[in-house]
């Protein structure tokens, strides 16, 4: 991690001194992207599925014709669901599902394949693309009560809030049966890399289509990470941490095959795995069109 914060820091000085080496003005530019959103992790594996409007603002400057840096904001949702799942049976048996809010805040630094000014017609267009380092915000929740339907807000969902999940600690992060476990944060860093087009649209106007992907160091953007707890030692702590934590079709079977059994009775999948069988930590995408206005430059003796 540290490497990778070096490299990129070393990028920006060099595209900066590149840019001024070259004599070449920078400008700048402001824009707003409209677009979506949507995660891969241990409830949802197919692309753009469950994908979600997102935005951003973004603030450019342009160092020369070859690289630019932009810093940004972003705000998108992330969703996932087991119910989706018809190919993998054992994670449609697990049978979670979350939402979370998104909000980024990123640097970037842009490489063009081919020479590119805004308003300037010898250079009107290239593909690029970026990488940078970004801190992001989430909070994974679910439906307190088990629907088909967890994302409608249809009558089905009438007293059924959503839950906050990370501080329940449902794979037992807050019980005191699990000391090794402890809290994610919800304030993590990403790798952000990517790839776009952008054309300029006049004096002042330039677009831009990107689609880029996050990569994150953690599992938890959907609650899910570890193994299954003790429902017995969650319910203790708190009642919500052990019915969020297994909602698996087994225990539903269970709970309506044993009259009188419960969630506290139940220890058909403690110590199992809750995640999925890799290593991979979650990964979340903001993909759109960006459009952008060219605020600041000096004046030229001449365009080459």
């Amino acid at each position: 991690m540290k490497r990778l914060i070096i490299f990129i820091f070393s990028a920006f000085t060099f595209t900066s001194y590149s840019a001024f080496s070259q004599g070449i003005d920078p400008y700048s530019e402001i824009g707003v992207m409209l677009g979506t959103s949507y995660y891969i992790g241990d409830l949802n594996d197919q692309h753009l599925r469950l994908a979600r409007p997102a935005t951003a603002l973004q603030y450019k400057t342009n160092l020369n014709r070859r690289f630019a840096i932009r810093g940004g904001i972003s705000l998108g949702e992330l969703r996932g669901s087991d119910k989706l799942n018809d190919v993998d049976t054992a994670k449609f048996n697990r049978n979670l599902h979350f939402k979370s809010s998104i909000y980024e805040l990123s640097g970037i630094i842009e490489f063009n394949f081919f020479p590119y000014e805004t308003g300037n017609s010898r250079y009107p267009f290239t593909p690029y693309i970026f990488t940078g380092i970004s801190m992001f915000n989430f909070n994974p929740q679910a439906r307190k009560f088990d629907t088909d339907t967890p994302f409608d807000n249809d009558g089905n969902q009438t007293n059924n809030e959503w839950i906050d999940l990370q501080p329940l600690g449902t794979e037992g992060q807050y019980s005191s049966q699990y000391p090794e476990k402890d809290p994610y944060q919800l304030i993590q860093f990403a790798i952000p890399v990517g790839m776009g087009f952008k054309a300029s649209l006049g004096e002042k106007f330039s677009m831009a289509i990107e689609y880029g992907l996050r990569k994150t160091f953690t599992d938890y953007i959907d609650d899910v990470g570890g193994i299954y707890a003790s429902p017995q030692y969650l319910f203790m702590e708190n009642e919500d941490a052990a019915n969020l934590s297994d909602r698996s079709i087994a225990l539903q079977n269970y709970i309506a095959s044993n009259p009188g059994a419960d969630i506290t009775t139940w220890t058909g999948n403690t110590n199992r795995n809750r995640a999925n069988e890799n290593l991979w930590d979650d990964w979340y995408y903001f993909a759109g069109l960006t459009l952008s206005y060219k605020i600041y430059t000096k004046p030229k003796v001449c365009q080459y």
